[in-house]
């Protein structure tokens, strides 16, 4: 009969704690095999419920070093329709075990995604305990947004994007480098987000930078130019307050081919549900015009998106206010001209200077026609009795209103006001082939049948047989017709005398 001494209840020892390490491990491996978050029936689940859709995989396999997953053709299905929500080629997911214990996934990589934007038909309650994910990186993905559109759905393709604690405490943080569809450039934006607003996603705080560079504005087929623009924004999706300054080093009209340099810095606020804009604040530089801006681009209540603008010019010029919209390769007026307007410019690929809308009124000093025969006529017509020879430096001033509706502008008011001369006409001008159509009267300080010089003289020998017994009328009808570029003035013989 042995005795038991030290060494025997060593070994004793030894197996009982081997026993029960291995238990531990036996239960801890069942424990893990059910509660694994990476099998491919818990990842269906965990990525269905966060994006409010079902899931499915061509081929999925799991590893435990490291913790993680990867799955091939994934899909995410929102509806009985054909097109997915989300299809990814190769979606990656990494963690490890520390993590695991706190809900955090290190890394989720998603290789070849398309989205096809959807509304979500259903959404699910928010898990107690969200899982975090640290990264979330989507290069090279292709965001699709519906639009009642010939040209399709709007394209944004994202060649880097990055979200950092995603669904974590406090806010997350995201980077990406895209192509702007609408108007088409490179647009680069980082910012935060969060935290998230469960109840109403919409109120989520946003904040950040963008840089756009280089749009074609080509695509709003009225106007061309490359437009860059750089700023910063907060607020929440829903109400996004945006600063910044845009530069257009040619904002051209299409139809003419004609444009001017336009620079400007702005305070816009953006609804993020529904994309309206509404410009609290533009101080812009069209050319040498001087522009004070607000208004909105906003769905009617026909659902087509609207601009409408308020626009005031205290200090510009006349042959810059036109030249985008002439067809001439010089501008016939020039001129310090101050206006106020309001614009309204309706969707669709119609002609800009057809489509637009726009009532005014303006004030032109110191206005000379560019071309010399023109000016030199004025100058005449508005000569002083005693004036040997006409003045052809000698400015005039314009005011008026104006009302354009499908590229036609309607003149309800037009005073010309030249030295000793004046004129009130009311008429139409095109704007799309210049002509004009202007009737008033002329209002001279001398008889025309006294006159020897320039237009009045040619008014006199017009007017000469209505004139013979009336040699002291000074208030004659006149028309102006021709072009914008070469009017042509005559007497309106359709008014009595």
């Amino acid at each position: 009969m042995g005795l038991r001494g030290p060494k025997s209840r060593t070994g004793k020892s030894i197996v009982i704690g081997g026993a029960v390490l291995l238990v531990l491990i036996v239960g801890g491996v069942i424990l893990l095999h059910h509660f694994w978050p990476f099998t491919e029936d818990a990842v269906k689940r965990e990525l269905g419920e966060a994006a409010s859709a079902k899931v499915s995989f061509r081929k999925f396999h799991d590893s435990y070093f490291p913790p993680g997953c990867v799955a091939e053709g994934a899909v995410f299905q929102r509806s009985a329709s054909g097109t997915p929500f989300i299809s990814i080629q190769r979606l990656t997911i990494r963690s490890n075990f520390f993590d695991l214990l706190h809900h955090h996934i290190a890394l989720i990589r998603a290789e070849g995604a398309q989205v096809n934007w959807q509304k979500a038909e259903n959404t699910a309650d928010p898990p107690s305990r969200p899982t975090v994910v640290d990264r979330l990186v989507a290069d090279d993905a292709v965001l699709e947004i519906p639009r009642k559109s010939a040209d399709g759905p709007l394209r944004f393709v994202f060649h880097k994007f990055e979200v950092k604690n995603l669904k974590g405490p406090g806010q997350s943080s995201f980077a990406a480098d895209l192509e702007n569809p609408l108007p088409h450039g490179m647009l680069k934006i980082s910012g935060h987000f969060g935290p998230w607003n469960n109840s109403a996603p919409k109120k989520t705080a946003l904040d950040g930078t963008y840089d756009l560079d280089r749009a074609d504005l080509s695509v709003f087929h009225s106007i061309g130019g490359l437009v860059s623009s750089r700023g910063r924004f907060s607020g929440t999706f829903e109400n996004l307050d945006v600063q910044g300054k845009t530069s257009t080093p040619q904002l051209t009209v299409t139809s003419t081919h004609h444009g001017l340099p336009l620079e400007a810095d702005f305070e816009a606020q953006i609804n993020g549900a529904t994309a309206d804009v509404a410009l609290s604040r533009v101080k812009a530089q069209f050319g040498k015009d001087e522009l004070d801006l607000h208004g909105t681009i906003a769905r009617d209540k026909s659902g087509k998106r609207v601009a409408n603008f308020e626009i005031e010019c205290k200090q510009g010029r006349i042959e810059d206010t036109f030249y985008p919209f002439i067809h001439s390769p010089k501008a016939a007026l020039t001129g310090d001209v101050r206006f106020r307007m309001h614009v309204t410019i309706p969707p669709g690929k119609e002609k800009f200077d057809e489509k637009i809308g726009l009532t005014s009124t303006f004030d032109i000093a110191n206005a000379r026609f560019t071309h010399e025969k023109t000016q030199m006529n004025l100058s005449k017509v508005a000569e002083a009795p005693n004036q040997k020879q006409p003045d052809p430096l000698a400015p005039a001033s314009l005011k008026g209103q104006v009302v354009l509706e499908q590229g036609i502008a309607h003149f309800s008011q037009l005073r010309i006001e030249d030295q000793d001369a004046s004129a009130d006409f009311h008429g139409t001008f095109g704007l799309v082939n210049e002509r004009v159509d202007m009737h008033g009267d002329l209002k001279t300080a001398a008889s025309l049948t006294k006159t020897t010089h320039g237009m009045k003289a040619i008014f006199a020998k017009v007017l000469e047989p209505f004139f013979k017994k009336r040699p002291h009328v000074t208030v004659v009808p006149v028309k102006i017709g021709g072009t914008y570029g070469h009017p042509q003035f005559g007497l309106d013989l359709s008014k009595k005398m």
